[in-house]
Parts: structure tokens; C-alpha cells; sequence
């Protein structure tokens, strides 16, 4: 459960290290690599949560 949390936390700090990223450069490299990380921490999530 403290592991769903941590993803949770993980998930929110990359949603507003993206959003500044976009807010400074919307086409930059940033933050696609941003959004990368974070599809993959979301993917994590719902898979943890599924085998629960």
C-alpha cells in the first residue's frame, strides 16, 4: 500500500514538472521526456493496482 502511495506522490510531481516545462518551452524535448516518465509511472499504478 505505502508503494501505491509512493506512485501516487511520483505521478503528481511529475505532473507539475511537466506542466512548467510546458510552460516555458511547449515544444521543447523536456517535456516529452517528462511525459514519458510519467506514462510509465501511471502504467505502474494501474498495474499494481490490478494485482491487488
Amino acid at each position: 500500500m505505502v508503494y501505491l502511495r509512493e506512485l501516487e506522490e511520483k505521478i503528481e510531481a511529475l505532473r507539475l514538472k511537466m506542466y512548467e516545462a510546458y510552460s516555458k518551452n511547449p515544444s521543447g524535448q523536456e517535456v516529452l521526456q517528462i511525459s514519458q516518465t510519467l506514462d510509465e509511472a501511471i502504467n505502474q499504478l494501474e498495474q499494481q493496482k490490478r494485482q491487488q
